[in-house]
C-alpha cells in the first residue's frame, strides 16, 4: 500500500510539473509575439513620424519578388544595386510585391516607383482585395519616358478593369499587388524601390489606444468605426495566447492596415529598426563555430562533459529558434549555427561508438510510437478545420526532417542526459522541453510537441529503435497540418516565421 500511494503521489507530481510546463510555454509564446508586436508599432510609428511609407519594397535580390521571378515572358537578375527586368517576347508580364498582411491604398494612394529604363514602357497596376477574389488592372494612360525613373502613380485616379471588363472602384484594401509591365522585345528595365506614399503628411497626436476586445464580432466593430484615424493605436487584450494576438491584428488588418498594433495597451516608442548591430550575428555565429571546433578536437574529460556536449549541440538551433533568426529566408550566420551545431553532434556520436541504440526494432518498437496516432485523428476530428492532403514531396522531406529531428533529441540529446546520473523521469521532461523549444513561438504547437515528445522519448527509453519514432513522428505532424491548421493551430512555422 505504501508503495502504491508512493507511486501515485509520485505520478501526480510529474503531472502537475508538465502542467506547469505547459502553462509556461504558453506564457513564452504569448510574451515572445507580444515582443515582436510593440517591436513593429515602434518602427511603424517612427516612418509615420518621419513622413516615410509604411509600406516600402527595396529590389535588390529575386526572391525579393513573389515567387522571385516575373509572372509571364521576362527575365529577372540582380544588376546595378536594383533587378533589371528583361522582356522576351514583347507581351506583357507582371512582377508580385511580397504583402504582410495588407495595404491600404486609400490612405496611402500613392505608388512610387524608382530605378532606370532603357526605352519607353507601359505601366499598369494589378491588385486584388484578397486572395482568391477577383482583381482590377489600371493602365497609365501615357507610355512611361526613358531615362531614370521617378515615378509617381496616384491609384485613384486609374481606370480600374476587372477581368470581365467591367469597372471597378479605386483600391481601399490590397493583400494581392502585381506591377505589369510592358517593354519591346528584348529590352529592360532596372527597378529599384516601390512604395506606398502618402500626397500629405499625417498628424501624429498623442492617440490613447482603442482596447480591443477578444471577442471576434465586436473587435470587428470597434475597428469599423469611422472616426478612427488612418493610423490608430489599438491595443490588444490582455493576457492573450500568441494565436489570440495574431489572430486579432489579421482583423485589424482587414479593417486598418496601417494600424499600429500594441501588446497590453503599451504605448509606441519611435524606433528606426530592431536595435541589433548587423554584425552581432555573423559575431555569435563565428564565435560558436570556435567553441564547437575547440570541443571537437580537445574534448573535455571532465564529469561534465555531457552537460557541455549537451549544450553545445543545443546552442546553435535554440538561438536559431528562439532568438527568431528563422525568417523568410535563412540566413547565412544562422545556417551556419545550424549546420555547425549539426556536424558537432555527429561528430560526438561518432567518437562514442558503438551506439546503444539502432535504427529499426521489432514490432513492439514499431507499435508503441504509432499510440498517438488514434489521438492525433480523434483530436482532428474534434477540433480539425478541413483537411488537405499533403503532396507526395512534401512528405518525402518531412519524414526526413522528422528522422533528423528525432535523431537530435533521443540519440544525442536524451542519452546525454541519461549519462549525466539525472534521474530518467526528468531526463524524459528536459528532451520534450528542447523539442517544444525548438517551435517557439508557436505556442499551441510548443504544447502538443512536448506531449508528443514526453511518449516518443519514454518509447526510446524502451525500445532504443528510432526510425520508427521518426515515422511516427512525420505521420502524426502531417496528419496535425492537414487537418487542424487553420483550426487549434494556426500553422506549423516556427521562430520568425511563425508571424507572417
Amino acid at each position: 500500500m505504501q508503495r502504491f500511494l508512493t507511486r501515485t503521489l509520485a505520478g501526480a507530481g510529474f503531472a502537475l510539473l508538465v502542467a506547469l510546463t505547459l502553462l509556461g510555454l504558453r506564457e513564452l509564446a504569448a510574451g515572445i509575439t507580444a515582443h515582436h508586436l510593440q517591436g513593429v508599432a515602434d518602427q511603424q510609428l517612427f516612418r509615420l513620424e518621419h513622413a516615410e511609407p509604411l509600406w516600402q519594397w527595396q529590389l535588390r535580390q529575386p526572391h525579393d519578388l513573389v515567387a522571385g521571378r516575373a509572372f509571364g515572358t521576362a527575365d529577372v537578375q540582380r544588376m546595378d544595386g536594383g533587378l533589371r527586368i528583361r522582356s522576351r517576347d514583347g507581351t506583357p508580364f507582371e512582377l508580385g510585391l511580397p504583402v504582410s498582411g495588407m495595404l491600404d491604398p486609400g490612405h496611402w494612394p500613392l505608388l512610387a516607383l524608382q530605378g532606370e529604363a532603357d526605352v519607353p514602357f507601359r505601366l499598369g497596376v494589378a491588385w486584388q482585395p484578397q486572395l482568391g477574389q477577383p482583381g482590377c488592372l489600371g493602365w497609365q494612360d501615357t507610355p512611361v519616358a526613358a531615362g531614370p525613373l521617378r515615378i509617381v502613380v496616384d491609384l485613384r485616379r486609374l481606370h480600374w478593369q476587372g477581368v470581365d471588363g467591367s469597372d471597378c472602384a479605386a483600391p481601399q484594401r490590397i493583400e494581392v499587388l502585381r506591377l505589369r509591365l510592358l517593354l519591346p522585345a528584348q529590352a529592360s528595365l532596372r527597378l529599384d524601390d516601390v512604395a506606398l506614399r502618402r500626397d500629405a503628411p499625417l498628424s501624429m497626436p498623442a492617440q490613447p489606444p482603442l482596447q480591443l476586445s477578444s471577442d471576434p464580432a465586436t473587435a470587428t466593430r470597434q475597428v469599423a468605426d469611422p472616426s478612427l484615424p488612418a493610423a490608430p493605436w489599438i491595443a490588444l487584450p490582455a493576457d492573450a495566447s500568441a494565436e489570440m494576438q495574431l489572430a486579432l491584428r489579421q482583423r485589424v488588418w482587414r479593417q486598418r492596415p496601417g494600424a499600429l498594433i500594441l501588446p497590453h495597451g503599451d504605448a509606441p516608442e519611435a524606433r528606426s529598426g530592431s536595435g541589433v548591430p548587423g554584425w552581432l550575428p555573423w559575431f555569435g555565429a563565428i564565435g560558436y563555430l570556435l567553441v564547437l571546433a575547440g570541443l571537437a578536437l580537445r574534448p573535455p574529460r571532465s564529469p561534465q562533459r555531457r552537460w557541455l556536449e549537451l549544450a553545445a549541440c543545443l546552442a546553435g538551433p535554440l538561438w536559431l529558434v528562439v532568438g527568431l533568426q528563422l525568417g523568410l529566408r535563412l540566413t547565412l550566420p544562422g545556417l551556419l549555427a545550424f549546420g555547425g551545431a549539426l556536424l558537432f553532434a555527429a561528430q560526438a556520436e561518432w567518437r562514442q561508438r558503438p551506439a546503444v541504440w539502432r535504427w529499426l526494432g521489432d514490432w513492439h518498437a514499431w507499435l508503441l510510437p504509432f499510440a498517438l496516432l488514434p489521438l492525433a485523428l480523434l483530436l482532428i476530428a474534434g477540433c480539425g478545420w478541413h483537411f488537405t492532403a499533403p503532396a507526395p514531396g512534401h512528405v518525402l522531406t518531412y519524414l526526413l526532417w522528422a528522422a533528423l529531428q528525432q535523431w537530435l533529441m533521443l540519440a544525442v540529446v536524451l542519452r546525454r542526459l541519461e549519462g549525466s546520473r539525472l534521474h530518467p523521469v526528468f531526463a524524459v521532461l528536459l528532451t520534450a522541453i528542447a523539442f517544444a523549444l525548438m517551435h517557439t513561438p508557436n505556442g499551441s504547437l510548443m504544447q502538443l510537441c512536448l506531449l508528443a515528445e514526453l511518449w516518443w522519448a519514454w518509447c526510446f527509453r524502451r525500445t532504443r529503435a528510432l526510425l520508427p519514432i521518426a515515422v511516427a513522428h512525420a505521420v502524426c505532424a502531417l496528419l496535425v497540418e492537414a487537418g487542424l491548421v487553420g483550426g487549434l493551430l494556426r500553422s506549423l512555422e516556427v521562430s520568425a516565421r511563425f508571424f507572417l
